[in-house]
Order: structure tokens, then C-alpha cells, then sequence
């Protein structure tokens, strides 16, 4: 049997509510709770010997409130799927995958034949949204202006999760794998899925990051255009560039990226530079005075003192760690 039939047959609890039309709770009583009317799934349900747990949704009937402990993907297999998520209505569709920040309520509706809906249920407790939003703050300003914009407030007014539409992306490849290796386990396939777990993650902050890119409602703020300018030009960047790219006045544009990020110019440029030294100096063998003529600078004692100022570590230390002398 192969992953597509295995998914595609139905299990004994989908044939009683295939039967039935009703939910089929197949937890033991021990190893849930009912709070404020709905199900609250603890990590000793699924987490008893590993650090992923991955299910098919069962088909045929609804499946009711409920919240959990855990980081929950969601991923569309095959066919179309209707959920409430902190009381919004969600339509996903093949290949779609929606995420669910520890503490989210929602439901899903009766799934059909054709509906194969996938759950990778993530154990530890610092995989949130949270974590994939420190991915992409490294180079990034514009994602981690917009998250921070989308998750800020009391936990009651923040949405606790996000739908990545269907897109082109790595994503379903790297899970048909990793449900190949859970379901029909060989040799050291428990190690193979400890080790795609980071890169499912890296790939979520990078579709992530293109997603908020192209969605129409965020590129009407006048700042996200100056923080991409920003990320994309770092190395040469001046405030009066982006003023004449922009048609707005040097003090505008200061004034603006102050207010919505409370950070200067000059403050996003340097974190900018600093961030990508590091990433020169982990990853490449570039010589460090070359490093500093790469991101913009020229005074090399200036930029020891930055470095050290922004990681707590001299260059040669990132050096010495990645066995590349300077």
C-alpha cells in the first residue's frame, strides 16, 4: 500500500461515521478536558514517544470546538475543507495549510470522500508563531513590522494562527515525505523526521514571507515599501534615496519609519549590516575587511564596535565556532 491509499481508505472510526453522521470521540476520557464547553487536548494524548505526531482528519462528520497545547498544521492533501478558527470561517483547498498557534479554537466541518486533511501536531513548547516570526526577522523588517502588527494585543484580540494560500512551494514535497517515513517506518526513520522538522519550519517562514509580500492590503502602507527598500539596499541605502524613489520629503520619511517602528533609519540599517556580517562570516570565508565593504561600511574599528554592541561577540568568535580563520 502506498501513502495516497493509504490516506484515501477509510479507518474504523470514518466507517461508524460514515454510519452514523456523528462525531465519533475516540480519545480516552483520562486524556481530555472540557473547558468552557470545548474540548481541550492535552500533549500526553498525542506526544507519548515522539516530537511530531502526524493523523488524517477523520471524514463524515463535523469535528467539534476545541483547543490544545501544541503548534497544529494543517495541510489541504486533497480536496476542499471548511473550518472556524477563533470564530472565523476558513475555506482551504489543496495544498493550503493553515496554522495554530498553541491556545486557537476551531472546528471542522463533515469532510467528504475526496477531503484528505493532514495534522502535524509539533511537541515543543517554543514552536509558535512566535518562532517563525524570529526566522524572519534576520533580514526582514517589512515581516517582522507586519507580525508584529497582526500579534500584538491581549491574547483575546490577536488571531492565533495563519492561512498560507496555495502557492508554488516546497511544502508538499517535504510532507508527503515525512508521512512516508511516519507511516511505514524503516530503518532510522525516526531520525529522518527529527531532522525535516527545522526545515518544514524554515520553509513555513520563507512562504510566509513571500505571502505577506504579495498580499494587496499590506502594500498600501506607504512603510512597507520603505522597509523593503531598506532590507533590499541596505549596504547603500540613505534616507534621501528612498525619499526621492518615494516622492516624499527626507523629514516624512524619518518621521514615519520612527512612528511605526520605533526604530530610526539609521537604527534598521545597522541592525541590516549586522545581520548580514554574521551571515557572511558563519557561512562564507570572506576576509572580514571585505565583509565590511560588502554591507556598506568603511570604518572597520566602527564596525567591531557595532558587532560587538549587536551580538555580544567579537567576529573572530563566529570565526572560531565555524572553523574558518580570518
Amino acid at each position: 500500500m502506498n501513502l495516497d491509499d493509504l490516506l484515501r481508505t477509510l479507518n474504523p472510526v470514518e466507517k461508524r461515521e460514515l454510519e452514523k453522521h456523528d462525531f465519533i470521540n475516540d480519545f480516552p476520557q483520562k486524556e481530555k478536558r472540557i473547558l468552557n464547553g470545548h474540548y481541550h487536548l492535552n500533549n500526553e494524548i498525542f506526544f507519548k514517544n515522539n516530537s511530531i505526531y502526524i493523523s488524517k482528519q477523520f471524514r463524515f462528520a463535523s469535528y467539534p470546538t476545541h483547543s490544545h497545547q501544541f503548534l497544529e498544521l494543517n495541510y489541504m492533501y486533497s480536496g476542499t475543507c471548511r473550518e472556524v478558527v477563533n470564530g472565523k470561517e476558513l475555506y482551504l483547498k489543496k495544498n493550503d495549510i493553515l496554522l495554530l498557534d498553541t491556545g486557537s479554537r476551531h472546528k471542522i466541518d463533515p469532510l467528504g470522500e475526496n477531503d484528505i486533511l493532514i495534522n502535524f501536531l509539533f511537541k515543543r513548547s517554543d514552536l509558535s508563531l512566535n518562532f517563525l516570526n524570529n526566522f524572519n526577522q534576520q533580514f526582514s523588517p517589512s515581516f517582522e513590522f507586519i507580525m508584529n502588527a497582526a500579534m500584538d494585543g491581549d491574547d483575546n484580540n490577536h488571531e492565533n494562527f495563519m492561512y498560507l494560500h496555495n502557492q508554488n512551494s516546497s511544502l508538499p514535497t517535504i510532507f508527503n515525505n515525512v508521512m512516508n517515513e511516519y507511516f511505514f517506518p524503516k530503518a532510522f526513520s525516526n531520525q529522518i523526521i527529527k531532522n525535516y522538522i527545522p526545515i518544514i519550519f524554515f520553509e513555513l517562514a520563507r512562504d510566509i514571507n513571500t505571502q505577506i509580500e504579495h498580499d494587496n492590503i499590506v502594500n498600501k502602507e506607504i512603510i512597507y515599501p520603505i522597509l523593503k527598500i531598506i532590507e533590499e539596499n541596505y549596504a547603500t541605502i540613505t534616507v534621501a534615496k528612498i525619499a526621492d524613489t518615494l516622492n516624499y520629503s527626507r523629514n516624512y520619511i524619518s518621521n514615519l519609519i520612527k512612528e511605526k517602528t520605533n526604530k530610526t533609519f539609521s537604527q534598521l540599517q545597522t541592525e541590516q549590516r549586522m545581520q548580514h556580517a554574521y551571515d557572511y562570516l558563519e557561512n562564507t570565508d570572506l576576509p572580514i575587511g571585505s565583509i565590511i565593504e560588502e554591507i556598506g561600511m568603511t570604518n572597520r574599528s566602527n564596525f567591531y564596535k557595532k558587532f560587538e554592541l549587536f551580538y555580544h561577540q567579537k567576529p573572530n568568535d563566529i570565526r572560531k565556532k565555524n572553523k574558518i580563520s580570518d
